[in-house]
């Protein structure tokens, strides 16, 4: 790396060979502030050093400086702002390197296209585009992205993670991405094991709270859940649901608890094969009035299965659900679910990446939900 002393020494050597110094030295600081603003940036600096602090550490003068400036805001890494200097704006001057993964489970249904649609909106906006990479929440097929990333790393990955409730073998790719200069957001959920990594995700325990309080509220008091088994999200929200029960001491024997995983919701979404439904009706609500499931898909085709077994519903069985997506609006009747704010979780998950790249402070986040009352929780 060139530093001011062989800068130095090169000026002389260039000026003995009879060479315009004066047309160079602009090109050779503003790729020294290029070096400098990737540095920056990953150790939170936004602001650039004043036009005086530069000539003083780089010994050139204020009109090299100016020129310097003016080929990064060309090239879109810096923004000057009158009367307050110059700041990182998150780009890269390589194109590809404003390309940022995103590795979703799914792209083609239930909540993702809406936050997918959010994050390429807010990324557009400031120069930025995303590429989508399916997981199809395989563990497997999270690390063969993973290790395709690790051969050009990005500046910066969104991820939802694959089975997050259970140990990740992939630990060390994210963390040879970090020590490259990569930062990792997780989105809905992280990964336990993984050091100092950002999240946006639901406050799924406090929705859980709320249903079950809106339940109690209709006066059901044998109130039954239905949660995912290999997701943190289910963990989480199985969590809220016991810790409210307990706390208004409700009797809850094990068995109003049932449990699924990703293997059976592939079954249910390739074939709608309900059977594990079916057997969560016999075995775990027979002494029910209420249910929380795990998300609307889950409460969608459950409700099928307690007709066939000849509920009469929602007198019979009150059903709440997570997510407020198209699936509580479709079928017999609509579902009470929570929801969020339009726009919060692809939208805030895009900001947070965009203020790390821009060298900005960012925090994790949990989401709140909003209680969305619908049919299914008729009065009884």
């Amino acid at each position: 790396m060139l530093n001011v002393r062989n800068f130095t020494l090169m000026k002389i050597f260039i000026k003995k060979k009879g060479f315009n110094f004066m047309a160079i030295k602009y090109k050779w600081l503003s790729g020294r502030l290029r070096e400098w603003i990737v540095q920056a940036a990953r150790k939170g600096i936004n602001k650039l050093p004043s036009e005086q602090e530069l000539c003083q550490r780089y010994q050139v003068s204020r009109q090299t400086v100016r020129l310097a400036l003016s080929v990064l805001e060309n090239e879109g890494l810096i923004e000057k702002r009158k009367g307050s200097g110059s700041y990182i704006t998150g780009l890269s001057a390589d194109s590809a390197k404003n390309c940022i993964p995103v590795l979703l489970s799914d792209d083609s249904e239930y909540i993702y296209p809406g936050i997918l649609d959010d994050i390429r909106s807010v990324f557009s906006q400031n120069g930025l585009t995303l590429q989508t990479y399916i997981t199809a929440n395989s563990v497997s097929k999270e690390r063969e992205i993973l290790k395709k990333l690790l051969k050009t790393p990005p500046r910066g990955i969104i991820v939802e993670g694959c089975k997050s409730a259970l140990p990740n073998p992939n630990l060390s790719c994210y963390r040879q991405l970090k020590k490259r200069g990569c930062t990792v957001l997780f989105l809905h959920n992280y990964y336990p094991g993984l050091e100092d990594c950002l999240y946006v995700k639901d406050d799924n325990a406090a929705g859980s709270t709320l249903l079950i309080d809106h339940l109690v509220n209709q006066g059901h008091t044998s109130i039954g859940g239905i949660f995912k088994s290999d997701d943190m999200q289910g963990i989480e929200r199985f969590q809220g649901f016991m810790s409210e029960l307990y706390r208004r001491d409700f009797y809850l024997p094990d068995e109003r608890v049932a449990w699924y995983d990703s293997r059976d919701l592939d079954r249910l979404q390739r074939f709608q094969d309900t059977n594990f439904l079916k057997k969560i009706v016999q075995e775990s609500l027979n002494s029910c009035t209420a249910v929380v499931c795990y998300n609307d898909m889950i409460a969608y085709f459950l409700i099928k299965e307690l007709t066939l077994a000849g509920y009469h519903l929602p007198q019979e069985m009150a059903i709440t659900a997570f997510d407020n997506t198209y699936l509580s609006r479709s079928g017999i009747f609509s579902i009470t679910t929570l929801a969020h704010r339009a726009h919060e979780m692809g939208t805030t998950a895009a900001q947070m990446m965009l203020a790390r790249l821009k060298g900005l402070p960012a925090s994790s986040v949990e989401i709140p939900w909003i209680l969305m009352p619908k049919e299914s929780t008729l009065l009884k």
